[in-house]
């Protein structure tokens, strides 16, 4: 502000000087024309004849007179006017003076007059502080002391000793001893001898710019070397600005490709989430977010998920400019997710079966009436295999078969055929296959089948699932599975089926026997009465596991067939049932802690290794004939079942012995040999 009033000043003084100039001219000629005139009139006086009267002479020395005073006060006013415009440039220099010490002195950059010896004959304030010094230690010294020209180049000149002006940066030291980086203008010769020096302290600007390339060192490592992707686009043409190196290992595209084409990352999207990304990417440009998980594929071929984060950058108007944001390669993550999920599934699916097979074993265990058994399995095998129908076929005679029970979907009644009430299976090759064979079917199309057309019942049928239901080598009936779709059935479901259908055919067995066998009505109304409170004691094992173990181990007990629970590896006892004490003689307490070796229960020892054999290679041993040694010495042929089970982290058989039925059943070629 005081720099422009002073030019205002000075521009006014200027315009008010030519003025006057102008017009003390005029009055200056005015004043020398009267004077030519008095001088002309004078010599005219003097060089005329005498004969002049009187008169003329009167006039000619009045005229004289008269331009004599024209001329004193010509000469009084030009001194008047003198004095008065020296009055005036007096002034006029004394404001400038102070205008310019006003400046000089409230300046903020360093001023210094130098002589030719680079001799400081002035300074101003903001000089004295910058070189931290007092003014009679830098007046009338040489600037030199304060810095070192030793620090530039030999050839390097003293930029305060030059005669050219010159701009540049050196270094300074203060009294104090700090040192200083400053920024000088030198105007040389601005007065002979004279030069003067603004300087500027820019040491916080050179340690701003300092720290700023340390930072963008910092940053450029970091984003070399981390494994995070971090790019900046254009909001608007969704142009690539910035990206790091880990582009190229995270997407095996080069960098170059993004500088040949800004928008070549688009590219390497997943077809199944290229429009749903761009979608987002163009909101992304507006609302300035962007938070993905989408797919890419690289030009090997190889599928990785990313996590794409971005912000926005806005401009003074608030105008989204640009995104940032970070790309994170999240394939491990995916896949445990996928695998977890996976796992959860198996373990539900696990949990599930090993539920509706605890279920289905207890309430097939708990009533012995066939339409309660029949019922049980069917409602748990749709559980576990979900099919449109359901069906039990039990075999009256050796090809004849009856429909003892069918259970359908309730979305399925109006697909499904009606199944006949009895079949002949000599007339079906796939009833016969599994009747002859004992081994499952599974067809997951039947239009693969020439014959399947005549198949009675199941004509309309595209898959079909069936399962032998096997007890004491006799096929009791047949689990039969049917869809009205292809491919309805799994290997998966086969197993489940199978599973199901081991305990299935013991239950209907024994419902077979109890339905039979007058002769045990007495034991079985008792059995039933146990079993009544066995299932009153199983409701309540849902609130203890404690108590449903112990009712287990009483159904066990209490079962009237024989069963026991030896280790794998040693023979030793861990439980057996009353049946079991009952046949072979011993008591429960006699036989726990104890090998099967110790009491010699196996004629032939060798037959158990054979047993563990076939168990580990077929996963069980059912209705084997086996002769086994009671501890009365008497040997006995029995039905021996097996399977292995974990209790406890330890392998353990679980073992069904029963008596063989009549001799006359079973020729000798059978005779202690496993049963297919």
């Amino acid at each position: 502000m005081a720099v422009t009033t002073a030019e205002g000043s000075t521009a006014m003084t200027k315009s008010s000087s030519v003025f006057r100039q102008a017009l003390d001219g005029r009055w200056a000629r005015a004043g020398w024309v009267t004077i030519a005139l008095i001088i002309v009139v004078l010599c005219a006086a003097a060089f005329l004849p005498r004969a002049s009267n009187g008169r003329s002479a009167s006039a000619l020395l009045t005229l004289v007179l008269v331009a004599l005073c024209v001329a004193i006060a010509l000469h009084l006013r030009f001194l008047l006017r003198a004095r008065l415009a020296h009055g005036e440039t007096a002034r006029v220099l004394d404001a400038a003076e102070r205008e310019f010490e006003s400046i000089f002195d409230s300046v903020p950059d360093a001023i210094v007059i130098l002589g030719d010896q680079g001799i400081c004959l002035e300074a101003n304030p903001a000089a004295l502080a910058l070189f931290g010094t007092a003014r009679e230690a830098l007046i009338g010294h040489a600037i030199k002391k304060f810095y070192s020209t030793a620090r530039s180049s030999a050839n390097a000149q003293d930029p305060f000793l030059g005669r050219n002006s010159g701009h540049g940066e050196i270094e300074i030291t203060r009294r104090s001893g700090q040192t200083l980086v400053v920024e000088y203008t030198v105007d040389a010769n601005y007065l002979p001898g004279r030069h003067v020096a603004i300087l500027r302290d820019i040491s916080l600007r050179r340690e701003a710019e300092a720290t700023l390339r340390e930072s963008d060192e910092r940053y450029r490592q970091m984003a070399d070397n981390i494994q995070e992707v971090y790019w900046m686009i254009d909001a608007g043409t969704k142009h690539v600005v910035s990206i790091n190196p880990a582009y190229e290992t995270m997407t095996g595209r080069s960098l170059e490709t993004l500088r040949a084409n800004p928008i070549s990352y688009q590219e390497l999207f997943h077809p199944e989430d290229r429009a749903r990304v761009l979608t987002r990417l163009e909101e992304a440009g507006k609302a300035g977010q962007i938070n993905e998980e989408f797919r890419i594929i690289r030009p090997d071929r190889a599928v990785r998920w990313v996590s794409v984060h971005g912000s926005p950058v806005r401009d003074a108007a608030g105008v989204v400019r640009h995104l940032v944001g970070t790309v994170q390669d999240i394939t491990a993550r995916k896949s445990a997710e996928e695998q977890m999920a996976r796992n959860l599934a198996l373990a539900e699916s696990a949990s599930a079966e090993a539920d509706a097979f605890r279920k289905t074993t207890l309430a097939l265990t708990q009533n012995l009436c066939m339409d309660y058994v029949l019922d049980t399995l069917l409602q748990s095998l749709l559980k576990l295999v979900p099919c449109e129908s359901a069906r039990v076929l039990l075999v009256e005679t050796d090809t004849h078969l009856s429909l003892a029970r069918e259970m359908r979907q309730p979305e399925a009644s109006r697909r499904v055929p009606k199944c006949p009430a009895t079949i002949d299976a000599s007339d079906n090759r796939f009833l016969m296959q599994v009747l002859a064979t004992k081994i499952p079917v599974l067809i997951p199309d039947t239009a693969t089948q020439p014959e399947w057309q005549n198949f009675k019942g199941y004509s309309q049928m595209r898959s079909w699932l069936c399962v032998p239901l096997i007890a004491s080598q006799r096929v009791l009936g047949l689990l039969s599975l049917v869809d009205t779709r292809a491919q309805a059935f799994s290997q998966e479901h086969l197993r489940l089926a199978k599973s199901l259908a081991i305990p299935a055919a013991v239950a209907i067995q024994n419902a077979r026997l109890y339905e039979r066998a007058e002769i045990y009505a007495a034991e079985l109304e008792q059995r039933l009465g146990d079993l009544e409170q066995s299932q009153n004691a199983l409701r309540q094992a849902e609130e203890s596991r404690e108590l449903s173990e112990e009712k287990f181990t009483t159904i066990f007990r209490s079962s009237p067939i024989a069963f026991s629970i030896t280790t794998v590896d040693e023979g030793r006892f861990i439980d057996v049932s009353e049946a079991f004490e009952r046949r072979y003689g011993y008591t429960r307490r006699e036989l726990l802690g104890r090998t099967v070796f110790d009491i010699g229960i196996w004629d032939d020892p060798r037959e158990r290794k054979q047993m563990l054999e076939e168990i580990r290679k077929h996963g069980r041993v059912r209705n084997r004939i086996t002769p086994f040694r009671k501890r009365s010495g008497e040997i006995i042929d029995t039905f021996y079942s097996a399977e292995i089970i974990s209790i406890e982290g330890r392998d353990c058989v679980l073992a069904v012995s029963e008596d063989l039925p009549g001799r006359a059943e079973f020729p000798a070629r059978f005779a202690r040999k496993a049963v297919p």
